[in-house]
């Protein structure tokens, strides 16, 4: 083989035991703490557009709505057509380690790949349990690299709905629709970084107990280089 090759080979088989030593242990622990974070932010900012409301009660009109059993007060249009800064932080975040979670997994998969050995007949359950570890990171890189566009729906679909608000302030379900699409992207930012925490432990703990036979999937000397 190309001595090039054999050469990345190797440096995304250091990058891939740094990943699994250092990186990925500290994303659990990091995108754990951002969705706790980010839950009790949730609270918080609920707390802070019904006192918003009430406190502009004079001047604009305030309409509950009875919503599975619960007081809802609609915010004002006002303060809809401002940008929810709140959302559009988080995006940023999200976007930050959605890219380095790509770029983990492209390592890993890459040298996973590179390694895989030629085609020959007997034992052949390493190379299963590659393609196997290849095929589930390949949906998580997947999954990740469309999330990229969310950002850009949410965008497009609150831009929508305040165009009909303005144009029909006397329907509500405009305003309506508009804070329950904030309230959703909150919920998403919050149960996305859950999401990663767990995408990430699942495959650590995949790649960790199969190490030795992605290393060398077919029979020589085992691998101690995780101890």
């Amino acid at each position: 083989m190309d001595q090039n090759v054999l050469t990345f080979t190797q440096e995304l088989y250091e990058r891939t035991k740094i990943h699994l030593k250092v990186t990925i242990p500290a994303k659990i622990i990091e995108f754990k703490e951002l969705g706790e974070r980010f839950c009790n932010e949730t609270t918080s900012t609920t707390s802070t557009t019904t006192s918003s409301s009430l406190d502009s009660e004079e001047s604009l009109k305030k309409r509950e709505l009875d919503l599975n059993s619960k007081e809802y007060t609609l915010p004002p249009l006002e303060e809809l057509i401002k940008t929810n800064h709140s959302i559009v932080e988080k995006h940023k975040i999200f976007k930050k380690n959605y890219v380095e979670t790509v770029e983990i997994f492209l390592d890993i998969r890459s040298w996973i790949s590179l390694n895989i050995p030629r085609i020959e007949d007997g034992n052949n359950i390493g190379v299963d349990i590659q393609e196997d570890i290849i095929s589930q990171v390949s949906k998580i890189e997947n999954c990740y690299y469309s999330l990229f566009d969310f950002a850009e729906e949410y965008h497009r679909e609150r831009a929508r709905l305040l165009k009909k608000a303005i144009k029909h302030k006397d329907v509500d379900m405009y305003r309506y629709s508009i804070a329950r699409l904030d309230e959703n992207e909150i919920d998403r930012a919050r149960y996305g970084f859950q999401e990663l925490s767990q995408n990430y432990c699942t495959l650590y703990s995949v790649i960790v107990k199969n190490f030795a036979k992605l290393e060398t999937p077919r029979p020589t000397s085992a691998s101690n280089l995780l101890n």
